[in-house]
Protein backbone atom coordinates (compact mmCIF):
# COMPACT_ATOMS: atom_id res chain seq x y z
CA UNK A 1 0.00 0.00 0.00
CA UNK A 2 1.51 3.31 -1.06
CA UNK A 3 1.79 6.41 1.26
CA UNK A 4 -0.75 8.41 -0.67
CA UNK A 5 -3.05 5.33 -1.26
CA UNK A 6 -6.30 6.37 1.17
CA UNK A 7 -4.92 10.35 1.88
CA UNK A 8 -7.63 13.03 0.99
CA UNK A 9 -6.33 16.11 2.43
CA UNK A 10 -3.23 17.46 2.89
CA UNK A 11 -0.79 16.18 6.43
CA UNK A 12 1.92 18.31 8.48
CA UNK A 13 4.65 15.77 9.31
CA UNK A 14 6.28 19.16 11.22
CA UNK A 15 4.60 22.53 11.76
CA UNK A 16 6.56 23.98 13.89
CA UNK A 17 8.78 26.16 13.27
CA UNK A 18 12.29 27.83 15.27
CA UNK A 19 11.21 31.31 14.21
CA UNK A 20 8.54 31.43 17.11
CA UNK A 21 10.89 30.03 19.01
CA UNK A 22 13.33 32.50 18.32
CA UNK A 23 10.39 35.26 18.77
CA UNK A 24 9.90 34.11 22.26
CA UNK A 25 13.05 34.26 23.22
CA UNK A 26 13.93 37.84 22.10
CA UNK A 27 10.72 39.36 23.69
CA UNK A 28 12.02 37.95 26.78
CA UNK A 29 15.29 40.02 26.36
CA UNK A 30 13.41 43.30 25.76
CA UNK A 31 12.66 44.27 29.93
CA UNK A 32 17.10 43.60 30.37
CA UNK A 33 18.35 45.82 27.33
CA UNK A 34 19.15 49.41 27.39
CA UNK A 35 16.84 52.10 25.36
CA UNK A 36 18.71 51.81 22.11
CA UNK A 37 19.20 48.20 22.85
CA UNK A 38 15.84 48.14 22.99
CA UNK A 39 15.19 49.67 19.62
CA UNK A 40 17.13 47.32 17.85
CA UNK A 41 15.63 44.45 19.15
CA UNK A 42 12.40 45.56 18.55
CA UNK A 43 13.19 45.86 14.45
CA UNK A 44 14.58 42.02 14.74
CA UNK A 45 11.27 41.23 16.30
CA UNK A 46 9.48 42.95 13.58
CA UNK A 47 11.51 41.24 10.47
CA UNK A 48 10.96 38.27 12.63
CA UNK A 49 7.31 38.86 13.14
CA UNK A 50 6.91 39.63 9.02
CA UNK A 51 8.72 35.82 8.25
CA UNK A 52 6.40 34.29 10.43
CA UNK A 53 3.35 35.88 9.16
CA UNK A 54 4.29 34.93 5.77
CA UNK A 55 5.33 31.42 6.05
CA UNK A 56 1.74 30.88 8.05
CA UNK A 57 -0.21 32.35 4.88
CA UNK A 58 1.77 29.53 2.78
CA UNK A 59 0.58 27.11 5.48
CA UNK A 60 -3.36 28.75 5.22
CA UNK A 61 -3.09 27.75 1.13
CA UNK A 62 -1.29 24.26 1.84
CA UNK A 63 -4.11 23.43 4.67
CA UNK A 64 -7.15 24.64 2.24
CA UNK A 65 -5.86 22.70 -0.80
CA UNK A 66 -7.37 19.51 -0.47
CA UNK A 67 -4.63 17.64 -1.68
CA UNK A 68 -2.77 14.62 -0.79
CA UNK A 69 0.83 15.69 0.26
CA UNK A 70 2.87 15.53 3.08
CA UNK A 71 4.20 18.75 4.69
CA UNK A 72 7.26 19.38 6.62
CA UNK A 73 7.82 23.03 7.76
CA UNK A 74 11.07 24.84 8.58
CA UNK A 75 13.96 22.33 7.79
CA UNK A 76 17.47 22.75 8.27
CA UNK A 77 20.36 20.71 6.92
CA UNK A 78 24.22 20.54 7.49
CA UNK A 79 26.80 18.94 5.84
CA UNK A 80 29.84 19.72 6.98
CA UNK A 81 30.26 23.66 6.06
CA UNK A 82 27.25 23.59 4.32
CA UNK A 83 24.16 24.71 5.57
CA UNK A 84 20.11 25.55 4.56
CA UNK A 85 16.80 26.80 5.79
CA UNK A 86 14.28 25.16 4.16
CA UNK A 87 10.64 27.18 4.45
CA UNK A 88 8.49 24.30 3.05
CA UNK A 89 9.02 20.82 1.89
CA UNK A 90 6.45 19.37 -0.25
CA UNK A 91 5.66 16.19 -1.20
CA UNK A 92 2.81 15.01 -3.36
CA UNK A 93 2.57 11.95 -5.44
CA UNK A 94 4.74 12.73 -7.90
CA UNK A 95 7.64 15.51 -6.54
CA UNK A 96 8.60 17.36 -3.90
CA UNK A 97 8.47 21.18 -3.87
CA UNK A 98 11.17 23.14 -1.95
CA UNK A 99 9.46 26.26 -1.08
CA UNK A 100 11.17 29.77 -0.24
CA UNK A 101 8.82 31.91 1.40
CA UNK A 102 9.43 35.83 1.26
CA UNK A 103 6.74 38.55 2.35
CA UNK A 104 8.32 41.41 1.23
CA UNK A 105 7.66 44.98 2.22
CA UNK A 106 7.04 47.05 -1.51
CA UNK A 107 6.69 45.52 -4.90
CA UNK A 108 8.82 43.25 -6.87
CA UNK A 109 10.41 43.47 -10.50
CA UNK A 110 12.34 41.03 -12.09
CA UNK A 111 14.01 42.11 -15.59
CA UNK A 112 15.91 39.86 -17.96
CA UNK A 113 19.38 39.25 -16.51
CA UNK A 114 17.07 37.83 -13.10
CA UNK A 115 17.77 40.52 -11.16
CA UNK A 116 15.52 41.41 -8.65
CA UNK A 117 14.61 45.07 -7.50
CA UNK A 118 12.17 46.24 -4.87
CA UNK A 119 10.52 49.83 -4.99
CA UNK A 120 9.07 50.94 -1.86
CA UNK A 121 7.44 54.56 -1.00
CA UNK A 122 7.77 56.59 1.86
CA UNK A 123 6.24 59.59 2.24
CA UNK A 124 5.05 59.84 -1.42
CA UNK A 125 9.18 59.14 -2.15
CA UNK A 126 10.30 56.05 -4.30
CA UNK A 127 12.88 53.96 -3.59
CA UNK A 128 14.47 51.39 -5.51
CA UNK A 129 17.22 48.80 -4.27
CA UNK A 130 18.40 45.55 -5.08
CA UNK A 131 18.00 42.19 -3.31
CA UNK A 132 19.62 38.80 -3.33
CA UNK A 133 18.19 36.49 -5.41
CA UNK A 134 15.75 33.93 -3.49
CA UNK A 135 15.98 31.85 -6.51
CA UNK A 136 19.69 31.23 -6.53
CA UNK A 137 19.03 30.42 -2.27
CA UNK A 138 16.78 28.15 -3.10
CA UNK A 139 18.99 26.48 -5.61
CA UNK A 140 21.61 26.33 -3.04
CA UNK A 141 19.26 24.85 -0.59
CA UNK A 142 18.25 22.19 -3.83
CA UNK A 143 22.17 21.52 -4.51
CA UNK A 144 22.50 20.31 -0.72
CA UNK A 145 19.52 18.26 -0.81
CA UNK A 146 21.45 16.68 -4.16
CA UNK A 147 24.74 16.72 -1.99
CA UNK A 148 23.28 14.51 0.56
CA UNK A 149 21.03 12.58 -0.65
CA UNK A 150 23.85 11.00 -2.84
CA UNK A 151 26.40 10.45 -0.52
CA UNK A 152 23.98 8.06 1.23
CA UNK A 153 24.34 5.69 -1.33
CA UNK A 154 26.21 2.90 -0.91
CA UNK A 155 27.77 1.74 -4.90
CA UNK A 156 28.92 4.01 -7.42
CA UNK A 157 25.76 2.78 -9.96
CA UNK A 158 23.16 4.38 -7.29
CA UNK A 159 24.87 7.60 -6.80
CA UNK A 160 24.79 8.08 -10.64
CA UNK A 161 21.22 7.23 -10.84
CA UNK A 162 20.49 9.49 -7.80
CA UNK A 163 22.87 12.35 -8.99
CA UNK A 164 21.11 11.84 -12.75
CA UNK A 165 17.67 11.91 -11.89
CA UNK A 166 17.20 14.13 -8.83
CA UNK A 167 16.31 17.16 -10.65
CA UNK A 168 12.87 14.98 -12.46
CA UNK A 169 11.45 14.86 -8.77
CA UNK A 170 12.72 18.11 -7.09
CA UNK A 171 10.91 21.62 -7.86
CA UNK A 172 12.04 24.92 -6.31
CA UNK A 173 9.59 27.57 -6.08
CA UNK A 174 9.65 31.11 -4.26
CA UNK A 175 6.52 32.43 -3.27
CA UNK A 176 5.69 35.87 -2.36
CA UNK A 177 3.03 36.02 0.53
CA UNK A 178 2.77 39.35 0.91
CA UNK A 179 -1.37 40.05 -0.93
CA UNK A 180 0.09 43.96 -1.46
CA UNK A 181 3.13 43.11 -3.34
CA UNK A 182 2.71 43.32 -7.19
CA UNK A 183 5.54 40.93 -9.02
CA UNK A 184 6.27 42.54 -12.17
CA UNK A 185 8.41 39.92 -14.26
CA UNK A 186 7.58 40.96 -17.69
CA UNK A 187 10.90 41.11 -18.96
CA UNK A 188 11.67 37.86 -17.14
CA UNK A 189 13.35 34.83 -18.72
CA UNK A 190 10.62 32.14 -18.93
CA UNK A 191 12.81 29.93 -16.66
CA UNK A 192 12.65 32.82 -13.60
CA UNK A 193 9.07 33.19 -14.25
CA UNK A 194 8.22 30.34 -13.64
CA UNK A 195 9.70 30.03 -10.25
CA UNK A 196 8.17 33.00 -8.78
CA UNK A 197 4.75 33.07 -7.58
CA UNK A 198 2.08 34.60 -5.41
CA UNK A 199 0.84 32.82 -2.56
CA UNK A 200 -2.60 32.67 -3.73
CA UNK A 201 -0.83 30.52 -6.69
CA UNK A 202 0.55 28.00 -4.90
CA UNK A 203 -1.85 25.23 -4.76
CA UNK A 204 -2.44 25.75 -8.97
CA UNK A 205 1.26 25.57 -9.40
CA UNK A 206 1.34 22.40 -7.40
CA UNK A 207 -1.48 20.64 -9.12
CA UNK A 208 0.15 21.30 -12.49
CA UNK A 209 3.08 19.86 -11.70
Amino acid sequence: MGLFDKMKEPVFLKESSDAQRQLEVLRALESKLTQEGREKLRQDIRYLEYGIQGENQIAFELKNSHMPMYILHDIYLEDGELSAQIDYLVFTKKLCFVIECKNLYGNIEINNNGDFIRTMEFNGRKKKEGIYSPITQNERHLELMKKMKTETRTNLFSKFMTSRYFDDFYRTVVVLSNSKTVLNAKYAKKDIKQKVIRADQLVSFIKEQ
